[in-house]
């Protein structure tokens, strides 16, 4: 484990925190190209975006990762102002609120850029995911698999290296949306503005499903399913059956408008 890569005097760089840099900094740049290829925002609003983003995934990060570790804090309070841990769930809340409001402000199509970001987002997760193992973090569970990694910065047990599976399922997830976002830039026809983002909320918390199964974690919620799991199943059936109605609804407008023509 490499929790901190480098030091210099008395700062020192943090792999994690450096990994989340790189991904926000590369995040920037591939939004950014495509916003303005699209015609959906400037650069510099992009830049701006940006900065409401990352101040409301780092506070909402920080609250949900307390409201889930309450006990560790709860007889020491000012450890929730040490370290970088969070919630990734919650950095997306905080993160997507802010940007919201941004967009509205700035008077840019949220659904058309939000397409355009969630493209993007299993990239930035991957080089997040980077920082986890290097750090020692968001580790599995003991395991005798050949593959399994002494990948726990509070012991040196083989785990599940669950970093890498989430790094690989992101890998797979982007590869679908950009996929589907390529045709859905040849054929507006079936889809609607949001599709990709609201892809990626469902097949994201299906992954988080699957990986939670081999993660090291005490908080359980029904049985052996954790409370990350029961969100995650409730938000994707959520999501799931909200992009299956608007498809019917635009497919039955097109259906409509088509068959006004041939009248």
């Amino acid at each position: 484990m490499y929790p901190v890569l480098f030091s210099v005097g008395r700062f020192q760089i943090y792999s994690w925190g450096l990994m989340v840099a790189v991904a926000l900094l590369f995040g920037i740049l591939w939004v950014g190209k495509t916003a303005q290829k699209r015609k959906v925002a400037t650069f510099d609003q992009i830049i701006d975006l940006a900065l409401y983003v990352i101040i409301g995934g780092f506070i909402f990060a920080k609250l949900v990762h307390v409201f889930y570790e309450f006990e560790t804090y709860r007889h020491d309070l000012l450890a929730i102002f040490s370290g970088f841990s969070g919630s990734f769930f919650g950095a997306v809340i905080g993160g997507l609120l802010l940007g919201v409001y941004y967009t509205k402000r700035a008077k840019i199509d949220t659904w058309r850029l939000a397409d355009i970001v969630a493209l993007y987002v299993p990239l930035g997760h991957i080089l997040g995911r980077i920082g986890c193992l290097l750090g020692g973090c968001c580790y599995g569970v003991v395991s005798a698999r050949p593959w399994a990694l002494p990948c726990a910065a509070s012991d040196h047990l083989l785990r599940h290296p669950t970093q890498i599976y989430e790094m690989i399922g992101n890998l797979l997830l982007f590869a679908v949306l950009l996929l589907i976002s390529r045709r859905q830039e040849k054929r507006e026809a079936g889809y609607f503005p949001g599709f990709i983002f609201w892809l990626y909320v469902g097949f994201y918390c299906l992954l988080r499903i699957v990986v939670e199964a081999f993660r090291e974690s005490q908080i359980f919620a029904f049985g052996w399913l954790r409370t990350t799991q029961v969100w995650s199943l409730l938000i994707a059936v959520v999501v799931f059956v909200y992009i299956g109605f608007r498809m019917k609804k635009r497919a039955g407008k097109e259906q409509h408008a088509s068959s006004k023509v041939y009248r």
